[in-house]
C-alpha cells in the first residue's frame, strides 16, 4: 500500500507570500516619496511587475499562482485599511527579519464583518480563471496575538469574532476564483520553539480554525513558519483544514517522518526564503521521497517556508527555478 502511494505521489509547487520588489519599483517609490515622482507611476510599475511575476510562475509550472502583492507592505495592512474597528498602531519588527509591520489596533465592540478588504491589493483580472490561484490571509490566532485588542471579555470571544471576519473574507476570495486560501500562522510555532506555548494558545487556535478552517469551493491551508512544528504535528493535523504547511528549514525532519498524513495534504516549506543560498534540487528530491514514502500525504507540495520578499527580486526568481527543477526531477522519477 505504501509503495503504491509513493509511486503515485505527484509533487506540486507554489509560492507562499509576497515577492521581492524589483529595483525599478524601488526607485519609482523613492522618487514618489521625495516628491519627484507620482503614485500613478508607482501603480503602473506595480502592474507591470505583477504581470511579469504571474507569467513567470505560470511558465515555471507552479500549481498555484499568487499575486506578488507589491502594493501590500505587511500581512495586516488590508485589515488595517479596510475594516472599520481596526486601525494602525506602532511599528514592530516581523520576527527578527529586515521587515516591519504596523501592529493592528482592534476595537472588538466596533468591529464590522465586512468583506472585500483584501481585494484592493490583488489583481484578479491577471490571475488564473480556473481556480489555480492562492490567496493569503492572516490566521486569526496570529492576528490576535500580534494585535492590541480592546472591548472584549476574554481572548476566546475575541478570536471568535476575528475568525468570523477572516472567514467572510475567505468566502469572498473564493467567489473571485481563489482555489486555495492560505492562513499564515507563524506565532504558534514560534511560541513552541521559544518554550512559551500554553494550552490556552492551542485552544484559541482550535477555536479559530473550527470557524474558518472549512471554506466552500476552495481548499484551505494553515501555513506555519519561523519555528519547529514537529512537537505540534499531532495537534495541528487534527485541525479542520485541508492542508498543513510546515517550515522545513526549522522543523526537525525525523519526527515529521513518523507522522501519518494520509488524511491531510502536506506543504513542505523546504525552500529557505530567508537565505540567498541555493538549495540542491537532487538533495530536495531525496528528502521529499522520504516524506512521501513515510508520511503518505494525501497530496505533497514543495514551497518556500515564507515570503520570498525577504530574499529580494532576483533571488526570488532563483528560488522559483529551484522549485521548478525539483518538481521536474521528482515527478520524472515517480511517473
Amino acid at each position: 500500500m505504501h509503495a503504491f502511494t509513493l509511486y503515485m505521489t505527484h509533487l506540486g509547487i507554489y509560492l507562499t507570500g509576497p515577492f521581492g520588489q524589483s529595483q525599478q519599483l524601488y526607485e519609482v517609490r523613492n522618487e514618489a516619496k521625495r516628491g519627484r515622482g507620482t503614485e500613478e507611476v508607482v501603480r503602473q510599475q506595480i502592474e507591470k511587475d505583477t504581470e511579469t511575476v504571474i507569467k513567470a510562475q505560470q511558465e515555471a509550472g507552479l500549481d498555484f499562482i499568487i499575486d506578488p502583492l507589491f502594493g501590500q507592505y505587511d500581512l495586516f495592512q488590508p485589515l488595517v485599511e479596510g475594516v472599520p474597528g481596526i486601525n494602525a498602531g506602532r511599528q514592530e519588527n516581523w520576527f527578527n527579519n529586515n521587515l516591519f509591520y504596523q501592529k493592528p489596533r482592534i476595537q472588538i465592540e466596533n468591529l464590522q464583518y465586512t468583506s472585500g478588504w483584501s481585494e484592493k491589493f490583488l489583481h484578479p483580472e491577471s490571475l488564473p480563471k480556473d481556480g489555480s490561484w492562492s490567496a493569503i490571509l492572516p490566521s486569526p490566532y496570529t492576528l490576535l496575538i500580534l494585535s492590541e485588542i480592546s472591548g472584549y471579555q476574554n481572548k476566546k470571544s475575541a478570536i471568535q469574532d476575528l475568525a468570523k471576519l477572516i472567514k467572510a473574507e475567505a468566502i469572498h476570495l473564493a467567489s473571485l476564483g481563489a482555489g486555495r486560501i492560505q492562513y499564515d500562522e507563524p506565532v504558534i510555532v514560534v511560541k513552541q520553539s521559544l518554550g512559551s506555548l500554553k494550552r490556552e494558545d492551542l485552544e484559541l487556535l482550535e477555536t479559530a480554525i473550527d470557524i474558518c478552517g472549512r471554506v466552500p469551493d476552495t481548499t484551505t491551508v494553515l501555513h506555519t513558519y519561523f519555528g519547529d512544528a514537529a512537537p505540534l504535528l499531532p495537534f495541528l493535523k487534527n485541525l479542520p483544514v485541508d492542508c498543513l504547511g510546515i517550515d522545513g528549514t526549522e522543523t526537525n525532519l525525523e519526527p515529521l517522518l513518523q507522522e501519518d498524513f494520509s488524511e491531510k495534504e502536506l506543504v513542505f516549506g523546504r525552500i529557505n526564503a530567508r537565505s540567498t543560498d541555493p538549495e540542491d534540487p537532487e538533495e530536495l528530491v531525496t528528502e521529499l521521497k522520504k516524506v512521501a514514502e513515510q508520511c503518505h500525504p494525501k497530496k505533497l507540495w514543495l514551497t518556500p517556508n515564507t515570503a520570498t520578499e525577504v530574499d529580494g527580486y532576483t533571488h526570488a526568481f532563483k528560488k522559483m527555478k529551484i522549485l521548478q527543477e525539483t518538481k521536474r526531477l521528482f515527478n520524472g522519477t515517480n511517473n
